[in-house]
């Protein structure tokens, strides 16, 4: 008896082992569009590196089950997951700019797992205390009021000799779209952002498929 329970007790063991799988996943936090627009210049792309040495506390769940980890200095983690039940992982959920949330199927799984998260929470925060004024003034719920109230405005930066392709671009698109345009000198990279995700909303509320710059 105490035989057919010790191999009963291999048998349970090494089908549970089986069931397990040891993945190694990574957060990367990479630039959204706004970002990307206007931080040409960065050519070091510090902000996005320093993002990325960020630790992130990682939350597993599976049925009833919860994991926590943390990542190292590079984003790395390692973890293990049942291959029986699906997978919902929290990054950062204490933090209102860094978090993510994620869902896969174990057969979607592979040894490696990325968790990509954008820095467009961050990058407002950020343009936010920069630019208070202008980011209360410009922020994509602003363009949804202006819309709603019929100011179909794009922000536009000001210089003082644009191409005639550009020029012609532009009254094309005030003539077809019936829209005024709003010209911000001087902008900081802070205002650059908040200009495009303004023109972005409104862009996409009133229905422009052409580059507006």
């Amino acid at each position: 008896m105490r035989k057919i329970l010790f191999i009963l007790t291999i048998l349970i063991f090494q089908q549970s082992l089986y069931s397990q799988k040891e993945i190694v996943g990574k957060v990367e936090f990479y630039k959204s569009e706004a970002t990307k627009f206007a931080l040409f210049r960065d050519t070091d792309d510090r902000y996005t590196k320093n993002l990325n040495k960020r630790k992130s506390k990682i939350q597993l769940f599976q049925k009833d089950s919860l994991t926590e980890v943390e990542t190292d200095s590079l984003g790395n983690f390692k973890i293990s997951v049942s291959l029986k039940d699906s997978v919902k992982i929290k990054v950062n959920e204490h933090s209102p700019f860094f978090n993510g949330q994620f869902e896969f199927e174990t057969k979607d799984i592979s040894d490696t797992l990325k968790l990509r998260i954008s820095d467009r929470k961050i990058a407002i925060h950020r343009d936010s205390v920069l630019e208070p004024e202008f980011q209360n003034k410009y922020s994509e719920l602003q363009a949804k009021i202006d819309f709603k109230a019929r100011k179909q405005n794009i922000l536009l930066v000001g210089y003082d000799w644009p191409t005639d392709e550009t020029t012609q671009r532009r009254e094309e698109i005030a003539e077809t779209y019936k829209v005024d345009y709003v010209y911000i000198f001087n902008p900081s990279q802070s205002k650059m952002r908040i200009i495009y995700r303004y023109n972005q909303v409104m862009r996409q509320l009133i229905g422009i498929n052409k580059n507006v710059w």
